[in-house]
This record gives structure tokens, C-alpha cells and sequence, in this order.
């Protein structure tokens, strides 16, 4: 398959100011300083701890679309190697060398020019990625993904509360070491402005630990298997307490409390990602887990790469020592104004389902109809009606490939698909017929 490389830009030279000054547009409590690449807020608390993260431009929302109230109050780009704001207290940031070397230099220079408040910079780096084992990542570190977005609403929204720095800091720990991550790619992303290249995979695979700058992933997999299929081999990974190399999450087996990430990479329609949910959920149910919170949409993306992750939060227990569960689910259900945090139902999918559930559709199914409204249709001929359906059913079937021709020429593409399903009377779409 083939990678998208049309762009809708100016010129990819300026691509990221721009889109940080749309940005400004839909936030105005956020200011630019278009020379350093950077996005702050523009009336800060100074009261409370703040917080900076840093990356990278191409994995919007993620980061700048979090700068905002109740979230926190500074994002820079890894080209930034000093501190331009001195009333910071607190940095996280995502694992990717430039983004920690950078950082890290920041910090030193901080502390080398105020050693009188260098115990007012704490330095935590995110890498929630399972793909890379402990001897790779003993070399190179775990790669940071979506779950970082889970550090910056939780110890934001903690900041907000007027928590000491130090209580902020154990807490975005606690979440940090907690969190693991895994995504999945049917193709690579195109970065604007190059040259256009061959596709990386073929037209029935997928990679299965692909990173969100294009880094390889674990495996590649061909034929390409169901969603369910496709999600257990995902959640093997991520809660494995065998595999010496990716048993990241310290699960108990009895009954672990779990928050639930589902990430679209950029490429992903909307319409799959609901499915993916639901596929996930009710994995994880069969797995004597218990969902408190699922959060879906698109929170860290790979520019355009067509493909998702999934991330799980671990939440404290008697077993698993840390802040208290509720507290870390009300920062997750904490309101904010940053543009780029999705909507949440603020409950469990069980008790969402048990208030939106509607026990009355399968009694309706089920119930029988009066007699008074049937009315009953009888051909002259059952045997030749039942033959003519049939050989209609199946003209249209073979005729299928030509119907959707036409109408990806004309239409949307599923008219032929759509006749197809109703010729096999099964719901749509259908391979093989029954008959």
C-alpha cells in the first residue's frame, strides 16, 4: 500500500509555525514565541508548580495542544537548550535522545546559573513503549508514546490543586513507571517537505510496535488477522509478567484496577477506532481486569501514519504501593480548557453501559407481533419464486467488483459492497456467499 505524501501546507519550511499560531487562534490563553518554537500560557500561576514538556512538532495534538489551565503552562521544542523562563519548577518530556540530551542540558545550565534554586527543577523522562525489551532499552531507552499524555493531565491537574512540587513529581513518577504502551501501523507516515518513498509494507501486513518517528517495529505480520486477534497479541504484550523482557506492568491477577488509552496515529478513521474500543474493553474484561476509566480519540500521533496504540495505566493497590487510586482517576476526570484533551465519560464502561443500557430493544425483538397487523404474501410458485431471488442474489454478487467501479468513479465507492451484503443478507461487508 502506498504512503500518503499530498500535504495541504505553504511550504513545509514554516508548517510548524503556523500551525502553533493556528493554535493560538483556538487557545488564546496560550502565547507563541514563534523564534524558539515555543508555546506558554500566557497568565501562569506562579503559585502553583508548572510544568514543561518537550518534543517535537508532527505529533499533534501532542504536545503543544496540552498547554493550557489544569493541564500545564509550557511546551518547547527539543531545539530548545536553555530556559527562557526562569519561574518554571517542574519538566517532563517523552524518551528520544534529542529530546532528553536537550532537556537535560536545560536543566544543568538552570542549575548551574541558580544553584540557589536547583532543587526546584525536577527532570522525569516518560518511555511507556513495550516494543523495545530491557536489553534494548537498557542501550537506548523505552521510546515515550501516548501514555506521556497521561503523566502531563495527571500531574497538571495535581499542579492545579497547589500541590508541593515534590507530591507532583512522586505522582507523575508513579504514573510514569505504571504506564506501558503499545502501538500498531498498517504504513509509515510521510513528513512533509520530503521526497516521497517506497512503501514499507506490503498490501496485507502490518507492524506491530511501530514507533511514532518511523523506528521499527517488534514484528511484521502477513496476513493481516481480525481485530480481536490482532488485539490479544497487543494486550500479550502489554500485560505479560513472563516475558523477562516487556513485563513492564506489575499485574496482580487479582483483580487490577486498569485506565484504558485507545490512540488514533494520525491516519485512522474514526468509524475503526470505535470498533477498536470495544474490542479492547471487552478483551481486557475477559482477562479479569477491571477498566475504571477508557479515554479515546487522538491524543499523540504520528503526523498521517495510519495505525493506533494502546495504553494501560496500572492503578495502585494494596499490592501495587502508590497515591491513591481515586485520587489519580479525578485528575483524569479533572475539567480543562487545553484543546487538545479528549472528552471522557468521568466513569467506569460498566456503570456507563448499566445508565445507557436499554433492556427493552431485545424484549421488543423477541415480543411477538399481533396477529391483526400480519399480513401474509403467498407466491403462485414458491419453488421458481425462491429460484428467481436466488439467481438475482447472485448476479449481484458477481457483479459486485463493477458496481463499486462505478461508483468510486461516481460515489463514495460502497454501492457495490453495500447491494452485496443485502444479496448474502448478512451484515455488511461479506466475502463469501451463503448460498
Amino acid at each position: 500500500m502506498g504512503i500518503q505524501t499530498k500535504h495541504f501546507l505553504n511550504s513545509s519550511s514554516v508548517l510548524v509555525t503556523e500551525s502553533l499560531e493556528g493554535l493560538c487562534t483556538i487557545n488564546p490563553q496560550v502565547k507563541l514565541d514563534a523564534e524558539q518554537k515555543v508555546v506558554y500560557l500566557a497568565e501562569p500561576d506562579r503559585s502553583k508548580v508548572a510544568i514543561i514538556c518537550g518534543g517535537g512538532a508532527g505529533h499533534e495534538p501532542a504536545h503543544a495542544g496540552y498547554v493550557g489551565k489544569y493541564i500545564h503552562a509550557f511546551h518547547a521544542t527539543y531545539h530548545v537548550t536553555c530556559f527562557k523562563y526562569r519561574q518554571w519548577h517542574a519538566e517532563w518530556m517523552k524518551e528520544l535522545h534529542s529530546d532528553v540530551l536537550n532537556f537535560g542540558l536545560a536543566k544543568e545550565q538552570f542549575a548551574a546559573e541558580h544553584a540557589e534554586k536547583s532543587d526546584r527543577v525536577r527532570f522525569l523522562v516518560v518511555g511507556d513503549d513495550v516494543a523495545v525489551g530491557r536489553s534494548q532499552g537498557a542501550i537506548v531507552g523505552r521510546r515515550g508514546l501516548a501514555g506521556t499524555v497521561l503523566v502531563y493531565k495527571i500531574a497538571g491537574a495535581l499542579a492545579r490543586t497547589g500541590a508541593s512540587l515534590d507530591d507532583v513529581y512522586k505522582t507523575a513518577e508513579y504514573v510514569a513507571n505504571h504506564t506501558a504502551t503499545i502501538g500498531v501501523g498498517s504504513e509509515h507516515c510521510h513528513v512533509p517537505g520530503t521526497a516521497a518513498s517506497d512503501s514499507q509494507l506490503g498490501n496485507n501486513e502490518i507492524e506491530i510496535g511501530m514507533g511514532i518517528h518511523n523506528e521499527p517495529g517488534a514484528k511484521r505480520i502477513s496476513p493481516v488477522p481480525s481485530l480481536h486477534d490482532l488485539i490479544q497479541q497487543l494486550l500479550d504484550l502489554l500485560m505479560s509478567t513472563t516475558d523477562p523482557e516487556r513485563s513492564f506492568l506489575p499485574l496482580t491477577g487479582k483483580v487490577d484496577e486498569l485506565v484504558l488509552m485507545v490512540n488514533n496515529l494520525g491516519g485512522l478513521s474514526e468509524l475503526e477506532l470505535g470498533a477498536i474500543v470495544r474490542e479492547v474493553e471487552k478483551s481486557l474484561e475477559s482477562r479479569q481486569v477491571r477498566v475504571q476509566r477508557v479515554l479515546s480519540g487522538t491524543f499523540m500521533t504520528s503526523l498521517n501514519m495510519p495505525g493506533f496504540s494502546i495504553t494501560l495505566l496500572l492503578l495502585p493497590s494494596k499490592s501495587v504501593p502508590g497515591p491513591p487510586a481515586d485520587l489519580l482517576l479525578r485528575l483524569i476526570d479533572a475539567p480543562t480548557a487545553a484543546p487538545g484533551w479528549k472528552w471522557s465519560s468521568g466513569a467506569p464502561p460498566a456503570l456507563v453501559a448499566a445508565v445507557q443500557g436499554d433492556p427493552a430493544p431485545a424484549a421488543k425483538a423477541t415480543a411477538p407481533v399481533h396477529a391483526a397487523h400480519t399480513i401474509k404474501l403467498r407466491a403462485q410458485d414458491p419453488s421458481a419464486f425462491n429460484a428467481a431471488v436466488e439467481r438475482a442474489c447472485r448476479a449481484i454478487d458477481q457483479a459486485e467488483p463493477e458496481i463499486t467501479h462505478m461508483d468510486n468513479i461516481a460515489g463514495d465507492g460502497d454501492c457495490g459492497l453495500t447491494l452485496q451484503s443485502g444479496a448474502h443478507g448478512t451484515p455488511y461487508p461479506r466475502v463469501s456467499a451463503p448460498y
